[in-house]
């Protein structure tokens, strides 16, 4: 606090900014106490995150823990029981910010080969239907959640392929995901 008052003082001397009330600076120290507070919660391993999850269960998970989960339980195969659980409670909230995270885990991952895969496909189908947004169109138009082959025909023949991936939203992380490679080796089949 000390530093922070003089630090204020300070400030105040230069003429840069005006004098801090002592109510300010409490305010202030709150804040960063707050901000330490939540950089020690946000320590917690992806492990430890994970065994919460199992004992606790997913259901009474926060948004934003969930929506890590979501994100990241494909490459962890020692609780790949989990994922299901973990998409089931994610779609059943029906939060833009999970349908967005189960959408990206379909679109990014692409995990075929893991056992939930199945509900992750239909969570992300239903998703991109619940709100009035471009995964609506762009499933429907590209037919993503019925896999890639769409697109990567539509990939072989495309004069430009980034504008291509641009009008299916596949942007950014989207582009470089597992769906848009499995696309990508689509079209390299069916120009063979």
């Amino acid at each position: 606090m000390n530093r922070l008052h003089d630090a204020a003082d300070a400030l105040a001397r230069t003429g840069a900014y005006p004098l801090l009330s002592i109510e300010r600076l409490f305010a202030t120290e709150r804040v960063a106490a707050a901000l330490e507070a939540r950089r020690m919660e946000s320590r917690e391993s992806w492990r430890e995150r994970i065994e919460r999850a199992a004992e606790t269960g997913v259901a009474s998970l926060p948004p934003a823990d969930l929506r890590r989960l979501v994100s990241g339980i494909w490459t962890e195969r020692a609780h790949a029981r989990l994922a299901a659980p973990i998409v089931e409670a994610a779609a059943t909230r029906g939060r833009r910010s999970l349908d967005r995270a189960l959408i990206a885990a379909y679109l990014i991952e692409y995990p075929v080969d893991h056992a939930a895969f199945a509900p992750l496909r239909a969570a992300a189908a239903a998703a991109a239907d619940r709100h009035a947004w471009r995964w609506r169109d762009a499933g429907a138009t590209w037919r993503l959640w019925e896999g890639p082959a769409m697109l990567g025909a539509a990939l072989a023949e495309a004069g430009d392929p980034s504008a291509l991936l641009r009008d299916a939203g596949l942007v950014g992380r989207l582009a470089g995901g597992a769906f848009v490679s499995a696309a990508c080796a689509d079209a390299v089949r069916s120009a063979r």
